[in-house]
């Protein structure tokens, strides 16, 4: 099942899409200056995410739209890397959310059964 919603509500525009696929970056340092140590580009229904993970470059997120399709830039801090790694390989479904005013973003499950147990092998 695909789901995409954009709403306007209230002047308030946002997007929330269920994605299926990721793809994982790993940075080293360089002496110019890159300061991403990590990245996850989410393959969404309308573009794609970026989330980049930094220990010392603060940035706002943004975003750009070229035709029909988004490209979300989004900074986080490098410490949440492993929690991000985490949802991402033990929950479904995912969904990205996107704020196109505020620019605030985040990723969420959908709701689950309180004392539902994650399998101890999965």
């Amino acid at each position: 099942m695909l789901i995409l919603i954009q709403k306007k509500m209230a002047d308030n525009q946002f997007i929330i899409e269920e994605f299926f696929y990721y793809k994982v970056f790993l940075y080293g340092r360089t002496a110019g200056g890159e300061k991403t140590d990590y990245s996850i580009q989410l393959n969404l229904p309308s573009g794609k995410a970026i989330l980049r993970f930094t220990r010392d470059f603060a940035q706002e997120n943004t975003y750009e739209k070229i035709g029909d399709k988004y490209k979300f830039y989004v900074y986080l801090r490098a410490e949440k890397y492993p929690a991000f790694i985490d949802i991402l390989r033990y929950e479904k479904p995912l969904f990205f959310f996107y704020d196109l005013q505020s620019n605030e973003s985040y990723m969420t499950t959908s709701d689950e059964p309180v004392g539902e147990e994650e399998p101890e092998n999965g």
